[in-house]
């Protein structure tokens, strides 16, 4: 039987998940090891990985509990609903029209509200029960469970299937992209949010960046690597741009915190951070963070 989730003693470095090359161990963050490809640069934390490494990882904890989750999920409510609505925007641009959305990972639906304020019909998944009960009686169109686990998800087809701050989470990401494929109308579009490993801020951070968080995180793309997944499966590259994020002050406080203990540099940041008030949101500074487009050929 597989341990309830990566244990820091596991010395095995896999073949790489992307494209099946040679990886070797790249760094050690927690006593975690980080293994990288020497092909296609990805990095990912090798296996073995729970079985029920979602439900351990995104329970309600991860979501009220600080550390590298938040301190209060629900807080954020006005900045991501205004986040999806931003996402939206830019899908409808590169399809020319309105349509489905489906959100991986969806969490209390604040994105996909974003979604239907600019008239898309969004439905999402979460494996959290609270998030989704929460995102339930707000009326939203929320499944609970996880996304590759069921073939249910493709009974309906969609414009756009959505995965913001998602993949990087993922044990196997090929698996999520295959089924977002199977899922999407000819010419529909796959919308990435994530984080690249080879930025600036990442490389000047090394293993203090505060992306190297396993067991929460288990891939480490680059825009590359990413779509090089994602045309693997048979996604055709769209655009890719740097993401502009708003910040809240207090869960910035608890991620630097959090990230103190392996980075001085994210130990001097908290101290400034203190000054600020919790409920001030400030435009993320780093250049960490992007989004990519990648659509499905006409048949």
């Amino acid at each position: 039987m597989m341990p309830s989730r990566p244990s820091p003693a596991d010395p095995e470095v896999d073949s790489c998940i992307l494209c099946g090359s040679p990886a070797d161990e790249a760094l050690v963050v927690r006593g975690f090891k980080i293994a990288q490809c020497g092909s296609c640069g990805h990095q990912f934390l090798p296996s073995p990985i729970s079985q029920d490494h979602v439900a351990q990882t995104y329970s309600d904890a991860y979501f009220f509990g600080g550390g590298a989750g938040y301190t209060n999920y629900l807080e954020q409510q006005s900045l991501l609903e205004k986040r999806g609505s931003q996402y939206a925007k830019i899908v409808e641009k590169h399809l020319g029209r309105k349509g489905k959305v489906f959100d991986v990972g969806a969490a209390a639906g604040f994105l996909m509200q974003g979604w239907a304020n600019q008239d898309w019909a969004a439905t999402g998944i979460e494996p959290n029960l609270s998030m989704v009960r929460h995102g339930q009686e707000r009326g939203l169109d929320l499944r609970h469970g996880v996304f590759e686990d069921s073939s249910a998800w493709t009974k309906e087809s969609y414009e756009c299937v959505s995965m913001v701050q998602v993949i990087s989470h993922l044990p196997s990401p090929l698996d999520a992209l295959r089924l977002a494929y199977k899922m999407l109308k000819p010419n529909g579009i796959l919308l990435v949010e994530t984080w690249d490993r080879t930025s600036w801020i990442a490389s000047a951070m090394k293993g203090g960046w505060h992306e190297y968080s396993p067991p929460s995180v288990l891939q480490w793309f680059h825009r590359k690597s990413l779509t090089l997944a994602a045309s693997s499966v048979g996604f055709e590259f769209v655009e890719s741009q740097r993401a502009l994020r708003w910040l809240n002050i207090g869960h910035a406080k608890s991620l630097l915190k959090h990230m103190s203990a392996t980075s001085k540099l994210a130990k001097l940041a908290s101290m400034v951070a203190t000054v600020f008030p919790s409920q001030m949101n400030v435009l993320y500074p780093g250049d960490d963070l992007f989004w990519a487009l990648y659509r499905k050929p006409n048949a």
